[in-house]
């Protein structure tokens, strides 16, 4: 008696099992590719974030920072050469001085690899491209050096994107005065100057993951929400405050010393109706109109004196006799001590400028009025004790 159920035969259990094997594999060797590729997603991942987070940070401390620049924007060949960009600020906690690095010819054993960027930070200025200084890894995974480049202030209206080419104007509004240097009063590491300013400093960075170019600007650099200041000099600082002048001036009284006077007569006579003859006559002199700057310190109680000297002559030989004054007598009649057409004997030093101004030579009337002008607001200063006294 036959049996009328049937089984697998072994050829049809082999070929199933092979089957199903190589189903296995090719499904392990696709989860395993998905995984590769998303790690290798979640690194450019973490590359992009590295890289955004890199960029905010540094607009954020450039807005903070009263100057930024870079001790050195190539590296060189040296084995320790570093690409540095440099920031400066300070507040009532005292001054703060930080930098990004990068050293492009170290190696990956190195405290800090040639692939990563760098911060440091301190309490003074921090010497330049020195290893032995401990910082933070910020980045990894750098291509090439980063980039540091400063526009000028007068360029930064023109400046443009380092990728796209195309303008980014808003960096300086229109108006607003460049102001290259600024002096802060402070000095870095190697004892040079750091100034503040509004120039454009570029940083750009690539990696395996992206790019990023950022253009950064100190905080306090003029914008379009800024009431940009002028401070210009009273009249005593003009005349003589923060020189090697006097400082402490509260008076000033003008004078004039005659050198020498002639009373010349012309030799071309007008006849008068009676036959008589009128010849034309004038006066020719030469002298100082001199400007005595007085005050005393309180601090010690000395006295500074500043006497600014203007030689004064109506003699000019480019001009027609007809042009100088007429002759005038004194008042007692003569023209014996008047020196000039009006008896200088009874006025003032500046009512006689105000008489013999339009008769000086060229050039002289109008530096002796800015002087005089001068010398008048020190005074009215000086009467309202208008000066704050700094000895």
């Amino acid at each position: 008696m036959r049996s009328s159920e049937r089984g697998f035969t072994l050829i049809e259990v082999v070929f199933a099992t092979a089957s199903f094997v190589a189903v296995a594999f090719a499904a392990l060797e696709g989860v395993r590719a998905l995984s590769a590729a998303t790690a290798q997603l979640a690194a450019r991942h973490l590359g992009y974030a590295a890289l955004e987070r890199l960029g905010v940070r540094l607009r954020a401390e450039a807005r903070s920072a009263t100057a930024i620049w870079s001790a050195a924007p190539a590296a060189g060949s040296a084995r320790d050469g570093c690409v540095e960009l440099d920031f400066f600020t300070a507040d009532a906690a005292g001054p703060r001085f930080w930098s990004y690095r990068a050293f492009p010819n170290h190696a990956a054993a190195d405290a800090v690899p040639g692939d990563a960027l760098e911060r440091l930070a301190g309490s003074g200025p921090l010497p330049p491209c020195d290893p032995s200084l401990s910082g933070t890894i910020v980045l990894r995974g750098l291509q090439s050096a980063p980039s540091v480049a400063t526009a000028a202030p007068g360029a930064a209206a023109a400046h443009t994107d380092p990728y796209l080419g195309t303008p980014d104007a808003p960096f300086i509004a229109s108006g607003v005065p460049a102001s290259a240097v600024v002096p802060l009063g402070v000095r870095d590491a190697g004892g040079n100057a750091v100034a503040g300013g509004n120039a454009v400093v570029d940083v750009r960075f690539d990696t395996m993951f992206g790019s990023r170019a950022i253009a950064l600007l100190p905080g306090t650099m003029p914008n379009g929400f800024t009431e940009v200041l002028r401070y210009t000099c009273s009249a005593r600082c003009d005349v003589g405050h923060d020189t090697a002048s006097p400082k402490t001036l509260t008076s000033c009284t003008m004078q004039w010393q005659t050198a020498w006077s002639e009373y010349v007569r012309w030799s071309d006579a007008t006849a008068n109706p009676d036959g008589s003859l009128t010849f034309p006559a004038g006066w020719f002199l030469a002298g100082t109109f001199s400007f005595a700057y007085a005050g005393t310190r309180a601090s010690d109680g000395g006295a500074d004196v500043l006497t600014k000297p203007y030689v004064a002559t109506n003699w000019d030989t480019a001009r027609d006799y007809a042009a100088y004054p007429p002759d005038k007598p004194a008042a007692d009649g003569s023209s014996a001590g008047s020196f000039a057409p009006w008896d200088v004997r009874g006025e003032t030093p500046a009512a006689w400028f105000a008489d013999v101004g339009p008769y000086l030579a060229a050039g002289e009337r109008a530096a002796i009025a800015t002087e005089q002008q001068r010398c008048a607001a020190v005074q009215a200063q000086g009467d309202g004790n208008g000066f704050y006294d700094n000895g």
